[in-house]
């Protein structure tokens, strides 16, 4: 499973973009930014990314409304972010 890094924040929504584990390399030619209008559309993307550590997750999210968490996606899921 690749593992990447999974950036949040919640300025009028919840945007979401995820970066090679090194934290510093794109996936794919440009970073992609996915966009969810409600916590409940946001907690459903998340509960398929495979996150290392959903407690930590949760503390950020309900407490900071950012931060980022390793996950570890499906090869399939991989490929999608490439598109």
């Amino acid at each position: 499973m690749p593992r990447v890094l999974m950036n949040f924040q919640l300025p009028n929504d919840w945007v979401v973009h995820f970066i090679e584990a090194d934290c510093t390399t794109t996936i794919g030619r440009r970073t992609r930014y996915f966009h969810f209008a409600n916590e409940a559309e946001f907690r459903a993307f998340v509960g398929r990314c495979n996150l290392e550590d959903a407690a930590e997750f949760e503390e950020r999210m309900t407490n900071r409304a950012r931060g980022s968490d390793y996950s570890n996606l499906t090869g399939e899921q991989y490929k999608k972010l490439h598109r």
